[in-house]
């Protein structure tokens, strides 16, 4: 059941995983679905799959602009906040990447949508 969306907005420097797990801790939410992005990022790093099937772990210092976010943020039973977040990105004179974000640091104003989800209800075989 969908609780409620939120937009979290990250000021200029400000480390995007990091800011994400504060926000699920501070909103004692156990499921969060990521809807949107919009802003740029620096000092990222994505894994990126190869043309060939493979994984590549890249990191990235200059600004990029984010075009698509999506995935989920999730709060374990032991208090762990883990995350699985797809990006899309491109930058000028760069060829678009997308990938899985594994770090990264707001530049300017970063905005990112958070479908908040109750499990309320919810029988755990």
């Amino acid at each position: 059941m969908v609780e409620k969306t939120f937009i979290l907005r990250l000021n200029d420097g400000y480390e995007v995983i990091g800011e994400l797990e504060k926000f699920v801790r501070e909103n004692e939410m156990e499921y969060g679905l990521l809807v949107s992005g919009s802003g740029k990022i620096k000092e990222f790093e994505l894994i990126l799959h190869e043309p060939n099937g493979g994984l590549n772990r890249a990191r990235f210092e200059n600004e990029f602009e984010l075009n698509a976010l999506s995935g989920k943020i999730q709060k374990a039973k032991d208090g762990k906040i883990n995350t699985n977040i797809k990006v899309s990105i491109t930058s000028t004179g760069v060829t678009p990447k997308a990938g899985q974000l594994v770090s990264g640091t707001a530049d300017g104003i970063l905005k990112i949508g958070i479908r908040k989800v109750g499990f309320g209800g919810i029988i755990e075989a």
